[in-house]
């Protein structure tokens, strides 16, 4: 199953960093696509066993129309500690389009965006990558949170789930 986690998470990086590649792409958005990839270059895969006692009042939604990217964009960015890089990372991202192979999330607490995280599945392997909270980035609240994502977007409790960390 860590292998096709690995593949998994080897073509979501590569669908990533192409969303770029066709057209006219900023330098703006060719700089923040070297900064993500830079990123990612330290990150691992490591199983994840759903909380039986898992409680979250946050909303996940689908990203299915631009504004929601934006979203998505805006979050994800504040992973970054420079402003200028976090422009640059929100210019990347904000070029994604859909596709279903590699579904965006963005979640909701009280209205506010609190949550983003990615979904790649193949057959029963489930690949959450691209994690963003709002507030405190603990191990309790980044598993409450994808336990809450896995039950709203109706993935198979049989599935073997496996997060992407830094």
């Amino acid at each position: 199953m860590k292998d096709i986690a690995t593949r998994l998470h080897n073509e979501k990086n590569q669908w990533l960093a192409s969303q770029v590649e066709g057209g006219y792409p900023t330098k703006e958005s060719l700089k923040g696509r070297d900064l993500y990839l830079g990123a990612i270059s330290s990150c691992y895969l490591e199983p994840f066993e759903v909380p039986s006692d898992s409680v979250s009042n946050v909303e996940w939604h689908l990203v299915d129309f631009h504004r929601l990217t934006i979203m998505f964009a805006l979050l994800h960015s504040k992973r970054w500690a420079n402003d200028e890089h976090q422009q640059l990372i929100v210019e990347f991202l904000t070029q994604i389009i859909v596709e279903p192979g590699h579904a965006l999330y963005v979640g909701f607490e009280h209205g506010e965006v609190s949550a983003a995280a990615m979904v790649t599945t193949e057959r029963e392997t489930v690949l959450i990558s691209d994690i963003a909270l709002c507030g405190d980035w603990n191990e309790a609240n980044v598993s409450t949170s994808i336990a809450s994502l896995l039950q709203n977007a109706q993935i198979a409790t049989n599935s073997q789930v496996w997060l992407e960390k830094r």
